[in-house]
């Protein structure tokens, strides 16, 4: 993953590997001793279940592990 401060993330729209909306990043998911990005802490869009996509939840929202990023721009974008 580029360097970013999670202020920049912070908001942008994550796209899957065929463009669609999944929701937005509202926060990061850090090892607190690497300090590791483990992953992005999605708002997913309305009416998309958790349970069909293939990555675990964190109480409301969805974890989408960082090896799952294709490329940032002005959207995040997941390699599947």
């Amino acid at each position: 993953m580029p360097a970013a401060f999670s202020t920049e993330l912070s908001g942008r729209r994550v796209v899957d590997s065929r463009g669609d909306f999944l929701g937005a990043v509202v926060d990061l998911f850090i090892d607190d001793v690497s300090g590791d990005v483990l992953g992005l802490l999605l708002e997913l869009d309305v009416g998309l279940d958790p349970k069909l996509l293939p990555w675990s939840t964190f109480g409301e929202y969805l974890v989408v592990p960082t090896e799952e990023v294709d490329s940032i721009d002005e959207e995040i974008h997941l390699n599947r």
